[in-house]
């Protein structure tokens, strides 16, 4: 069964001792198209904190019940990394961005609170990595990580121009992997919206906030209209062919 972003970003949470907090994104990976992070809200709204549960903890979304059980405990949660630990790769470049007409760094948020400017923030970071000895291979792989949210409306980029912009994403809970993107191509196709599955992508552009597809835009053209998730789940295959069922 695949499941919506949009649609669980509604969802609770359940902890292994009482319901606490709410989804408010997912980290993935976009070499393997997997979900690395879900990041959580916990507390309240203005004043609560975000922190990151690795996919291992991630339990069956239980639809009846609009929950995600995690394999943590309330307070576990509660006192898990914070979501900047590992922050997205957008994230990471705008912190070492300089601003080019200026020559000054743009501040930059680190925390739930405070503002800093990104040198104040990589002074930091170069001496944690200076008294451990060398930055991990994990920071390597963060530059791979992608939050749902900001790649939520990056435009789609066919072999032979740009159709349609991303409106959501399908998961499968099973294994946690992002098996197709949907895309609304309103502006070229009105009122239509397609699935094309992650095996088609070429690259993600962060910089241009652009997905790039090996598919054509003909291709997305003639793809079946996607009315309601359901049509997916059914056949996706006879219904979207290579566009929209993720080969075995």
């Amino acid at each position: 069964m695949l499941m919506s972003f949009h649609d669980l970003r509604s969802y609770g949470i359940h902890a292994t001792d009482r319901q606490t907090g709410s989804i408010n994104d997912f980290y993935f990976d976009d070499h393997d198209w997997r979900v690395r992070y879900l990041v959580a809200h916990t507390g309240f709204l203005l004043t609560g904190r975000e922190t990151l549960v690795g996919a291992a903890r991630l339990g069956t979304p239980d639809a009846e019940r609009m929950e995600l059980p995690i394999n943590l405990s309330a307070d576990e949660l509660r006192t898990a990394e914070p979501a900047e630990a590992h922050p997205p790769a957008n994230a990471q470049r705008h912190a070492a961005q300089v601003l080019p007409d200026t020559g000054f760094w743009a501040p930059y948020l680190v925390g739930t609170e405070l503002f800093y400017t990104p040198t104040r923030a990589q002074e930091q970071l170069v001496q944690a990595r200076d008294e451990s000895g060398a930055a991990s291979a994990e920071d390597s792989e963060d530059m791979n990580l992608r939050s749902m949210i900001d790649v939520t409306g990056y435009t789609i980029a066919a072999k032979d121009g740009e159709i349609g912009s991303v409106c959501d994403f399908l998961i499968d809970p099973e294994d946690w992997k992002l098996q197709h993107v949907v895309v609304d191509t309103g502006h070229w196709l009105p009122g239509r919206r397609v699935a094309i599955t992650t095996r088609c992508i070429k690259a993600v552009d962060g910089l241009e906030q652009r997905i790039h597809v090996e598919v054509s835009r003909q291709e997305i053209e003639e793809a079946p209209k996607l009315d309601t998730f359901d049509d997916l789940l059914v056949s996706p295959y006879e219904r979207y062919g290579s566009l929209g069922i993720w080969p075995a």
